[in-house]
């Protein structure tokens, strides 16, 4: 019988991809370089007309701290570094012609620390924490046509702490526009909800938003890919959203023969979720998920996949030492791999939430 409904819904699934429209997916824009710093005191620096040409020309994630210098007096637990003070960064960028009909998302996967985020001379947001991803509608910021400016403020004047925690914008920053009716940043959820011998029933809830202008009938299609291929898995829901709301839309999806993510074989798979109108195709986002079983008894401990493991871990900070808190992912490839020889198979990310690449590298 599942073998059955699978077949079904795949050859559904092929019929419907035949013939749909493009309406421009979201485009995802890694804001790395072509932005000026400037430590201390800055009046003014969200305003257009401040001319930045002397500032320091860097690239993002960027610490400006790392650089020193040293403070002979300074605290020894944060490595006697200049990490106190206050900075700004600036950037200019340009909206596609193309893409103006699109919404505007500022991805920030930290900044240290109390980040106040401006767009044209406009305060758009901003956020308290330091350490955790956040993100910002600048939509209602932005001009369509000419030149943008983005300025952030970074203080950690009143922050604290008994490790180094680096100062600035040290993780990266992400430009998403994305059409008015889309996946929500962070939507899409996975569970594992049963999983047998032969066969695991995945549980997909997205959470779809319609910012458009009016109510609309929507179709969103969830697929189950693994290394890039299509395993012939995936179904669709039909659903109505008015206009300015948000809705869930949910799959139960089987699939057979699952391959496990253990530590020897991390086995990853891919839900892509597909938004339509009609057969004009809005919005496409791919979430990354494993699946294993994990159980947990008072007298033998940790059992993944029925198999006992003895955690072996460490407790992680997220500066790279002399590198810095500036967040690079072949430094902590590097470090997790000389970790895993060492015998390491568990990592307690002190203390705070880490780089979302860290869970990545982690997953792989």
């Amino acid at each position: 019988m599942r073998s059955n409904y699978i077949m079904k819904k795949t050859i559904a699934l092929i019929l419907l991809f035949s013939g749909f429209l493009s309406a421009q997916e979201r485009n995802i824009t890694v804001l790395k370089s072509g932005w000026k710093f400037q430590l201390g005191n800055t009046p003014n620096a969200q305003t257009e007309k401040l001319d930045d040409s002397k500032w320091a020309s860097v690239s993002v994630p960027h610490d400006w701290a790392i650089a020193g210098p040293f403070i002979p007096d300074g605290d020894g637990n944060t490595g006697k570094l200049p990490w106190k003070g206050e900075g700004w960064y600036r950037l200019k960028f340009n909206v596609p012609t193309s893409e103006t009909e699109k919404k505007y998302i500022l991805l920030f996967d930290g900044v240290m620390a109390q980040p106040q985020v401006f767009v044209n001379g406009q305060k758009a947001g901003g956020w308290d924490y330091g350490y955790n991803s956040f993100y910002i509608d600048i939509t209602s910021f932005l001009k369509k046509k000419g030149e943008n400016l983005l300025a952030v403020h970074a203080d950690t004047r009143q922050h604290d702490s008994r490790w180094y925690p680096g100062a600035g914008i040290y993780r990266k920053v992400t430009l998403i526009a994305l059409n008015p009716i889309h996946t929500e940043i962070w939507g899409t959820q996975i569970q594992t909800a049963i999983l047998k011998p032969h066969y695991a029933d995945i549980l997909i809830r997205s959470a779809i938003k319609n910012e458009s202008l009016s109510d609309k009938k929507l179709k969103v299609i969830q697929k189950v890919f693994k290394d890039g291929k299509f395993t012939g898995v995936g179904s669709w829901v039909e659903m109505e959203i008015k206009a300015g709301q948000s809705k869930n839309a949910e799959n139960t999806l089987t699939l057979p023969n699952p391959a496990r993510w253990s530590l020897e074989h991390p086995e990853m798979y891919e839900v892509e979720t597909s938004i339509f109108e009609g057969n004009t195709l809005l919005d496409v986002t791919r979430t990354d998920f494993g699946i294993r079983d994990i159980r947990i008894t008072p007298d033998n401990g940790l059992f993944l996949n029925d198999q006992r493991v003895q955690l072996k871990g460490v407790n992680l900070h997220a500066d790279l030492g002399p590198l810095g808190m500036a967040f690079d992912e072949k430094v902590f490839k590097r470090q997790l791999l000389i970790m895993k020889k060492m015998g390491c198979n568990a990592i307690r990310t002190s203390h705070n939430v880490p780089a979302p690449e860290l869970l990545e590298l982690c997953d792989r």
